[in-house]
């Protein structure tokens, strides 16, 4: 290999490697050995879309940072997981997601 070649290499394997480890720090598991027997509609969306994946990873950061701040409640959590799985489109997700960052605004000027 290049040096440049190596340097791209590393340069990417670093965030990527970061991703996989918080890949499963959420309340979803996308491993299909690992997942409940019947999955919601919502969970299946964002395990199947990288979109909603990587979405619902920084709503997930950010709902465990602000619980640490104390400026939300588990039951803000709740609230918002009850919404997430009544979700059955795409659409409905990509709803619940916008409200949760509008919250989260919100919630991070209290701070």
């Amino acid at each position: 290999m290049t040096r440049i070649s190596r340097f791209a290499f590393y340069c990417l394997a670093g965030p990527c490697l970061a991703f996989l480890n918080t890949a499963h720090a959420t309340d979803i598991e996308c491993d299909p050995s690992a997942t409940p027997t019947a999955p919601t509609q919502a969970r299946r969306l964002i395990c199947e879309s990288a979109l909603f994946s990587m979405g619902y990873q920084r709503i997930y950061t950010d709902q465990q940072r602000l619980l640490k701040a104390g400026s939300i409640t588990e039951a803000d959590i709740a609230a918002f997981r009850k919404k997430r799985d009544s979700c059955d489109s795409a659409s409905c997700l990509d709803t619940v997601f916008r409200e949760w960052r509008a919250f989260a605004s919100q919630a991070h000027r209290k701070q």
